[in-house]
């Protein structure tokens, strides 16, 4: 199994476009964006793959008058900001990453074995104990623009210029 990872889009369809493309060769069953989507239409976009999308707000599309919240639709879940997800025997817990305490509760819960965030707009990958904290970078703004293609089971994980 492997896991798409994005962040921080800010509405950039053609660098989704690019996301898209690479979790469709890594044959990902599920995507997660971490957060300033700037768009409904780029969770349409990465429905296309037919796989599970999960998404949270992040601070920029937290004040947003547009968005439509649409559980479920076309496989579209959207979490609000913190998401809590389990998949495949692991717990995935997604946010945007502006909120550092809540990160950090995360984190320190150890209820989780992977946090995804983003905000930064700068990729990392580190160990907390047990918890792995993946943010995939930015995939809409800045350079290079790169998301992330994660194999849960080998812990193998591949940043992506897009």
């Amino acid at each position: 199994m492997k896991i798409g990872i994005l962040s921080d889009t800010h509405g950039n369809l053609p660098a989704t476009q690019g996301a898209v493309e690479a979790f469709r060769a890594a044959g990902v069953s599920a995507i997660f964006h971490c957060g300033d989507i700037g768009a409904f239409e780029v969770l349409e976009k990465l429905s296309v793959l037919r796989v599970p999308v999960h998404a949270v707000l992040g601070n920029v599309d937290a004040y947003a008058d547009s968005w439509r919240f649409a559980p479920d639709r076309q496989g579209i879940n959207l979490h609000g900001t913190f998401g809590d997800i389990a998949l495949a025997g692991y717990r995935i817990a997604l946010l945007h990453g502006d909120d550092a305490r809540r990160f950090d509760q995360a984190v320190a819960s150890r209820d989780f074995d992977f946090v995804f965030s983003g905000h930064s707009h700068e990729f990392h990958d580190y160990a907390v104990g047990e918890t792995r904290c993946i943010n995939p970078g930015t995939a809409g703004r800045g350079t290079p623009c790169t998301c992330a293609v994660l194999d849960p089971g080998s812990g193998t994980l591949q940043k992506v210029r897009i």
